[in-house]
């Protein structure tokens, strides 16, 4: 990455770290961040972030200081990058939505399950080869929406997940292989 480019990436996130100071979104996508610099919760210090999103980078590791340094979430998205679990402590957070799609998840992670006010769940495009449907769908009371397209699930799940689909939970599967 030469010089100049990366002076336009530090500008591009400070500009959008402007943006939610006035708006409570930090959108942090497609911004090539391969962690979350510590500089960043410096220039938000004092203001709420209620919705973020860190799409479409290069992380691997789930940036853990966001869940203190902004306690107000509700919506968040680290969707399309390299990441394989999600800390415990990401359950203090209310989200009403969250968006894992397109990661490395070999397994929903377990903080999920504490999740009750979560409304839509997207763990689309991962390395899920299980799921207890009934530990989630009894774990969140409040999900409308789950979406486990395109992950390696056995089709002898699908009938069972697919099963638990009613009025108010709309799931999406989209067989990605056969077997």
């Amino acid at each position: 990455m030469s010089v100049i480019s990366a002076a336009r990436g530090v500008t591009q996130v400070m500009h959008r770290c402007e943006s939610a100071k006035q708006n409570g979104f930090l959108d942090l996508s497609a911004c090539d961040l391969m962690y979350v610099a510590d500089a960043l919760y410096m220039v938000l210090k004092g203001y709420s972030v209620t919705k973020c999103s860190l799409s479409s980078n290069a992380l691997k590791k789930f940036p853990a200081k966001m869940i203190t340094k902004f306690p107000d979430m509700i919506q968040f998205s680290i969707a399309s990058n390299a990441v394989t679990e999600l800390p415990e402590e990401i359950s203090n957070w209310k989200l009403k939505a969250i968006n894992l799609a397109s990661n490395k998840f070999a397994k929903i992670p377990e903080a999920i399950y504490q999740m009750k006010d979560l409304q839509v769940l997207d763990l689309s495009d991962n390395e899920i080869e299980n799921i207890d449907i009934k530990k989630l769908i009894t774990s969140l009371p409040n999900l409308k929406l789950l979406n486990l397209s395109n992950n390696p699930l056995p089709v002898k799940h699908l009938q069972d997940i697919l099963g638990h689909q009613t009025k108010t939970l709309q799931i999406k599967y989209v067989v990605s292989n056969t077997e």
